[in-house]
């Protein structure tokens, strides 16, 4: 499935599940649908097929919450390693109320969370479901503004954006989309690119130049 989306916010969740006002909804659908929880434990292999919808909407519940990611976010976490934009932080918070205009070679960004979900029943811990989220962000025409060691503009850039579930290895959804990255990312009064991220020690970003 592949959209031209044109959004100033957007999470993990909602992207891979075309933003369904019911998207939890959809997450325990393709839990079901993929047998998930029923190949997980033979104790959840006995459960009705009522009990295991009912297993399969809390177990979507937590996990939707923990793929509320912002798509934005994301990005900014690859950009804090990207050479060309560090070394900029660096020149103009070395010199202040400097600034520098960039013309960044087209490059990816690729982010990986693995969180997972414990299954009790009657207080024992039955199952673990455990969630790999991939997200890979192709940016393309860049032009950006640092100063004070901050991101503070994009004047152009589009953003092709591709992202997958999968739960117990079974793939549950999968999506492309296309941005314009001044409307993706959110700078307000700039972004600190040296020592600011807040990073998530289960989400790995990292920038990976391409050629051409």
């Amino acid at each position: 499935m592949t959209t031209a989306m044109a959004t100033p916010s957007i999470t993990a969740s909602a992207f891979l599940f075309d933003d369904d006002k019911d998207s939890v909804k959809a997450l325990a659908s393709a839990l079901e649908k993929n047998g998930v929880l029923g190949s997980l434990t033979a104790a959840m292999a006995h459960l009705s097929r009522a009990g295991l919808g009912a297993v399969g909407e809390q177990v979507a519940t937590v996990a939707h919450s923990l793929l509320d990611l912002d798509l934005g976010d994301l990005v900014m976490d690859g950009w804090r390693k990207y050479e060309d934009l560090v070394k900029a932080a660096e020149r103009t918070l070395a010199a202040p109320d400097s600034s520098e205009v960039l013309d960044l070679a087209t490059h990816s960004i690729e982010s990986t969370h693995k969180p997972h979900v414990d299954v009790f029943l009657d207080d024992t811990k039955v199952a673990t479901v455990r969630l790999e989220l991939f997200m890979k962000f192709t940016v393309k025409g860049v032009v950006a503004t640092v100063r004070d060691g901050c991101l503070v503009t994009l004047q152009s850039g589009i953003c092709d954006v591709v992202g997958t579930l999968a739960a117990q290895d079974r793939e549950l959804a999968k999506r492309e989309g296309h941005y314009e990255l001044p409307l993706l990312l959110h700078l307000g009064d700039g972004v600190p690119l040296l020592g600011g991220g807040q990073f998530d020690p289960a989400v790995s970003a990292a920038p990976v130049e391409l050629d051409g």
